[in-house]
């Protein structure tokens, strides 16, 4: 069928009879894409079969083509033969005309194959059609794909510009109705991603509150009965264990969302030293083996040897990822076990920490969620077992700060296997590395360490009155006598006067604040050490107090063994007869 405008007639008259026709084609693609009881996809279609009707083809199509993968795919399709050509068939570009169209910048036509340039196309021969003509389409300025019409056999009347003109409209419109579905769909994913965000965020908020109020209700509870007057002394170290435990568990939720706040703000800092296995994993097993007795289960640790001595890393992270996974299996398994195995790929320099559990395990869609924050398995999971659904996200980010990377496999109603490789800088393997060969090589390298005795004087400034009990009790159990100031402007008057080995200094007091008395001791030429005492543990303070003039940064809650560490660097060791 052809409609094309053409006829024996006197310049004038065809050229105005040419614009009529020309114009009542538009008219008919206007009505189409006008109307709104069809979709996008049926919009193209009808578009096709126009097209067909007027150039006189049996074949209109939309494609998506590929040069760098030299494919062509056909997505909308109108054939009106017996031609197989429909929706998904993909062809080799090299042997089609699209190729032609897509590297064209404006439209292809050609009449008759055999007569034309084309006539030694692969094409010519591999489809077997003898008229073409079609134009790019252009999707946000790259181009995606082409629309065409073609035809087994010439057409009866050569194509003309008012043809091409017509399938270049065509093209365009295809273009920019694309642009807006797919800004429509972006936009559409943008808002459901947002509330699925919000939701998780939602439901964070809420395990959050959950998993906070449970350990305070029982440290709060277990004081009023260690306060009370006819508890017997085997009941009072029962419940000051029990506020212990539950204050840890609080410091670790807290610390986790505060790690994680850190990590998406870019500012959290990991340290290399050399660290020892066997020390890691005797801080790690003496908090998770009293977690798994509790719920009848065992705790393994397993050593594939040789394992290298020691190693550079951050040790307190890496415990914080051990504990994580650990912690979870344990959470997870009510029947069997948890067993660690450590083990070291030499060709590849690569640690690998699997922690296996047997536990309920995840299905596949589960594993997809997990390791996302704010998520866990599913609602259930959050109801049932608790937690903040930030553990397995922070472990992830950590391990890739680190250097490392964290992959996990489970089967439902099996159990899971999360696996921690870490791969060691040249550093690590170019200093001769020694190798632990054997379990009583492990207990020697995790020997118990014995702190010695310090003397020396200690002011400490803090305004807060318990503060002052707890850090002084911990002092004058490592030897050393304490002095105490109840705000920054009493601590530069007591330094000032006294002689003091350290100072610990509160970062907020009233009055004047510890940074502000560092300073002003600093302008007072004062000398001795100085040791920060804050709960805001943010590398910016950090940076703040040591431009201030502070040697040293202790973080609260206060870690018996750091401040032992801190106060060592400045006291004299006790000598002993």
């Amino acid at each position: 069928m052809s409609e094309h405008p053409k006829g024996q007639m006197d310049n004038g008259a065809e050229h105005d009879e040419l614009i009529l026709e020309q114009g009542k084609r538009i008219r008919a693609l206007h009505e189409i894409i006008s109307r709104p009881d069809l979709t996008f996809d049926e919009q193209i279609d009808e578009t096709l079969r126009l097209g067909c009707a007027i150039l006189g083809t049996e074949i209109g199509k939309v494609g998506r083509q590929d040069p760098e993968n030299n494919i062509s795919e056909f997505l909308n399709t109108i054939v009106l033969s017996e031609l197989p050509a429909k929706r998904g068939i993909v062809l080799p570009l090299d042997k089609t005309f699209c190729q032609v169209t897509f590297s064209s910048p404006e439209a292809i036509a050609i009449s008759h194959v055999s007569e034309s340039k084309f006539k030694d196309h692969p094409a010519a021969e591999f489809l077997g059609m003898q008229s073409y003509i079609g134009c790019s389409i252009n999707v946000h300025g790259k181009k995606f794909g082409t629309i065409n019409f073609s035809n087994r056999a010439p057409v009866d009347v050569q194509f003309t510009e008012a043809d091409k003109d017509l399938v270049n409209l065509m093209g365009s419109w295809i273009s920019v109705m694309m642009e807006r579905q797919l800004e429509s769909e972006e936009l559409k994913k943008s808002k459901e991603s947002a509330e699925l965000a919000n939701e998780a965020k939602s439901v964070f908020l809420a395990n959050m509150s959950h998993e906070i109020r449970t350990p305070l209700t029982a440290i709060i509870g277990y004081s009023d009965i260690a306060l009370g007057i006819s508890q017997a002394e085997e009941q009072r170290i029962a419940a000051l264990k029990t506020i212990r435990g539950s204050g840890r568990h609080l410091l670790h939720l807290i610390n986790d969302i505060l790690d994680f706040s850190k990590i998406e703000a870019g500012e959290l800092n990991v340290e290399k030293v050399p660290t020892t296995i066997p020390n890691v994993i005797q801080d790690v097993s003496s908090i998770i083996s009293g977690q798994a007795k509790i719920k009848g289960l065992y705790f393994d640790i397993a050593y594939i040897f040789p394992v290298p001595k020691r190693f550079n890393t951050d040790p307190l992270r890496l415990k914080q990822i051990l504990l994580n996974l650990c912690s979870n299996a344990i959470k997870f398994t009510n029947i069997g076990g948890i067993e660690v195995n450590i083990s070291f790929n030499e060709n590849q320099n690569n640690l690998s920490f699997k922690v296996i559990d047997t536990g309920i395990g995840l299905s596949t869609d589960q594993m997809n969620k997990i390791f996302e924050p704010y998520q866990q398995a599913n609602a259930n999971t959050s109801r049932k077992y608790g937690g903040t659904g930030l553990g397995l996200s922070l472990s992830t980010r950590l391990a890739k700060l680190l250097g490392g990377k964290l992959t996990a496999t489970s089967k439902r109603n099996v159990g899971s296997t999360f696996i921690f490789t870490l791969t060691l800088d040249e550093e690590s393997i170019n200093q001769d590395t020694q190798y632990l060969n054997s379990y009583s090589d492990c207990l020697t390298e995790s020997e118990t360490e014995f702190f010695d005795q310090l003397t020396g004087n200690i002011l400490v400034a803090d305004d807060e009155s318990f503060n002052q009990d707890l850090v002084g009790m911990y002092l004058e159990d490592m030897g050393a006598t304490i002095s105490f100031a109840d705000n920054g402007e009493q601590a530069v008057k007591e330094a000032l006067k006294g002689n003091y080995d350290l100072i610990y200094m509160d970062m907020q007091m009233p009055v004047l604040s510890g940074v502000e008395a560092v300073v002003k001791l600093r302008k007072a030429n004062y000398q001795g050490p100085i040791a920060m005492l804050s709960a805001n543990a943010t590398l910016e303070d950090r940076t703040i107090c040591e431009e201030a003039g502070s040697n040293d940064f202790v973080t609260k809650p206060i870690d018996s063994e750091k401040l032992y560490d801190v106060t060592a660097r400045y006291l004299t060791p006790k000598q002993t007869d």
